[in-house]
């Protein structure tokens, strides 16, 4: 086994964070604040700056993993993971917008139709549409049976689309949201149907965005939709197979979440690292103290194990691609993403806060940066399913399989 990076790999990282430190670095400040840029409606909304994103995409970093016939780089969630890592070690709220647009991408990509395909995910890929993933409601958390959000279908062929998603990143870009919906058979039964609606089509609309404690560059909304039509055409896959494509997106997508986390430890803790190297007691550094060594290394080893969870997960997702009825290898894939995100959540919160801490008082001052990413790791056991639940799923699978590998 050789833990090292292949040629084109190690080129990724070195433009991944080359990327953070030159663009996003000096731009920290602006990128947290916001650009207010118009949308369809006439509101000015706050968005990531739309040069970031644009170079974001010119990069290949939305599309990194995605078929290069429809505008993506064609590499694997390897590079995928290393690219959010390194971004989200200078700035988690730009791993996050970016995390969240390759999970609308991973349903296109899995799921989608060729047609569908051309039309959402090849101009998505290349930054012109940003695309937005709905499963959250007011009433439904980690749990798809409390779905209320519907799908009626009318005499004419059409649906009517009802019902509200919360906690909606990029809900305020013009693109497509894959979102989810409960649908009645002719027999009355209840189904989930995975469908693709155009964001500002007639009877959408979204909310202010939620003032969150941290990720404040990445931004959620409340959508709500009122009598929204829907064509056939706009039915991912079979009409009942939503669930199976939930479970399927978010066992990748777990893996994106997974990378941001492990980079906000890892950025944590090299604010920690640089603030101690630089603070002198009597001339010399306090790295010279038995302490600051235990804290510096006790973080490090955290931020590594998780990071090395991270890029095993990763690894295992592209040797291990499902179909969509390959149920046994989406839940051997959603246990390792799961057990990484789970660990890499509660990570973070302890690397951020064990780094504040070793700043002493200058560590709560936003001039020294560090309290940013103890903000954003507050969410990390929160979002995208909770940190407890990721356990849950690992551990079901564990016990049901009796594989502890």
């Amino acid at each position: 086994m050789e833990f090292k990076l292949n040629e084109d790999q190690q080129m990724i990282h070195d433009l991944a964070a080359d990327f953070a430190q030159t663009v996003l670095l000096p731009r920290i400040d602006e990128i947290e604040a916001g650009e207010l840029v118009e949308v369809s409606t006439g509101e000015k909304l706050p968005q990531l700056p739309h040069d970031i994103h644009m170079q974001l995409a010119e990069c290949g970093f939305i599309g990194i993993s995605f078929p290069e016939e429809y505008n993506g780089m064609g590499m694997g969630h390897l590079e995928q993971a290393i690219i959010l890592k390194e971004l989200s070690r200078v700035s988690p709220s730009v791993g996050k917008c970016l995390d969240v647009y390759i999970l609308g991408l991973e349903a296109l990509d899995l799921y989608a139709s060729p047609e569908q395909k051309e039309k959402y995910l090849a101009p998505c890929c290349s930054g012109e549409q940003t695309v937005s993933f709905a499963f959250t409601e007011p009433e439904t958390g980690s749990d798809p049976k409390m779905l209320k959000t519907r799908l009626t279908k009318q005499a004419d062929g059409t649906y009517l689309l009802n019902g509200v998603k919360r906690f909606i990143s990029n809900a305020a870009y013009d693109g497509p949201c894959v979102l989810f919906a409960l649908e009645a058979t002719e027999e009355g039964k209840d189904i989930v149907t995975g469908l693709v609606i155009d964001k500002f089509c007639k009877g959408y609309s979204i909310s202010s965005p939620w003032e969150k404690v941290g990720y404040k560059g990445s931004h959620v909304y409340d959508i709500f939709m009122d009598d929204i039509v829907v064509t056939e055409d706009q039915i991912l896959g079979k009409h009942g197979d939503g669930f199976t494509q939930l479970l399927g997106t978010t066992a990748y997508g777990k893996l994106g979440f997974t990378s941001v986390f492990v980079g906000t430890a890892l950025g944590a803790a090299d604010l920690a690292l640089q603030y101690c190297q630089e603070k002198l007691h009597r001339g010399k550094s306090i790295t010279k103290f038995p302490t600051t060594q235990l804290r510096l290394s006790t973080m490090l080893t955290y931020a590594h194990t998780a990071e090395l969870l991270c890029l095993e997960a990763a690894d295992y997702c592209d040797h291990n691609h499902f179909a969509n009825d390959d149920i046994a290898t989406m839940r051997a894939v959603q246990a390792r993403t799961a057990q990484a995100k789970g660990y890499a959540a509660e990570t973070a919160t302890k690397v951020a806060t064990m780094a504040v801490n070793a700043m002493g008082a200058y560590g709560v001052c936003d001039e020294y940066k560090v309290e940013r990413f103890l903000r954003d790791a507050a969410i990390a056991p929160n979002i995208e399913g909770s940190g407890d639940i990721q356990y849950l799923i690992h551990g079901m699978y564990v016990a049901a399989n009796g594989n502890t590998n």
